[in-house]
């Protein structure tokens, strides 16, 4: 079972200093894992199968001809209903069905075209619709919710930074630091839980680096490539979001079951903090990550 924020206290604890532990926490964030349902379980959200869309609303597609194909859908009255936080603001009222472009089995949208993927707040009962020719239809699967704490990887420079070390000045310092030691990692990677990992809201659980990042690159690399906007070569660095417009995690969807997203690899959808305070769910961004 995944860890709670008491579980993530005792570890610091356990494993740092106390200055470093309390630095430490105060990254942790609030998330909700789904994992596998029972028939006694609250049903939270749904992996695979065919949507439920209202009457009228048409299925997502690349450009005018390619259909993507759908993921799965959270419900999110039903996870406000389980009282826990996911540490970002979701409405309350209706569902979010996620799709993607998916090639052959592996997930291939592009995160730098939106229309590769996307987000469909439901507000609406619906009624099951078959996937079009040309989509991946995925094992399907119901999820409950459980709370979380989630904490950035070794990887991501946020740690670093909130513990003090200048990672890319002193790299030999930074790993020798008492938070990359295999006893404290491997506590905090049984403090996730076991796989899959499915995930609303909190850290992202990277496969290739820290995805909250990658998305904010992708971001700016998107919007120098527009029109007028001159030369990409400097901006992958500059105007990244600060705190209070950051991207956070959304929906993480693991491989599972025989679904495997390229090898063995997570699908992530993320929004910016300032969207999803006032509810604004059109403005997503997606990330594929394998090994």
């Amino acid at each position: 079972m995944p860890g709670t924020f008491d579980d993530a206290t005792r570890l610091a604890h356990q494993h740092l200093d106390p200055a470093t532990a309390e630095a430490w926490l105060r990254l942790v964030r609030p998330a909700v894992a789904l994992v596998e349902s029972t028939p006694d379980d609250a049903v939270v959200a749904r992996l695979g199968g065919h949507p439920r869309l209202p009457v009228g609303t048409p299925w997502p597609h690349l450009g005018t001809a390619t259909p993507l194909s759908y993921v799965g859908e959270l419900d999110l009255a039903a996870l406000s209903g389980t009282g826990h936080e996911p540490g970002i603001q979701l409405p309350v009222v209706g569902r979010l069905a996620f799709f993607v472009l998916d090639d052959d089995g592996y997930g291939f949208a592009d995160g730098s075209d939106p229309d590769s993927y996307r987000v469909l707040h439901l507000t609406e009962d619906g009624s099951t619709v078959v996937s079009p020719a040309g989509t991946y239809t995925y094992a399907e699967q119901s999820l409950t919710a459980q709370q979380v704490a989630t904490a950035p990887d070794n990887f991501d420079p946020a740690l670093p930074v909130a513990l003090g070390i200048d990672a890319e000045a002193d790299y030999l310092a930074w790993l020798n630091h008492p938070a990359q030691t295999p006893a404290f990692s491997d506590a905090f990677d049984r403090l996730r839980g076991p796989l899959p990992r499915h995930q609303v809201g909190g850290w992202a659980i990277a496969v290739q680096g820290p995805v909250e990042l990658e998305v904010a690159r992708t971001e700016v690399r998107r919007r120098s490539l527009g029109p007028g906007a001159g030369s990409p070569s400097d901006a992958v660095d500059q105007d990244l979001p600060n705190d209070e417009n950051r991207w956070v995690l959304l929906f993480q969807v693991d491989s599972y079951d025989d679904v495997l997203w390229g090898d063995v690899g997570t699908l992530y959808w993320l929004a910016r903090t300032n969207d999803l305070a006032r509810g604004a769910l059109s403005n997503t961004r997606f990330v594929m990550q394998c090994c």
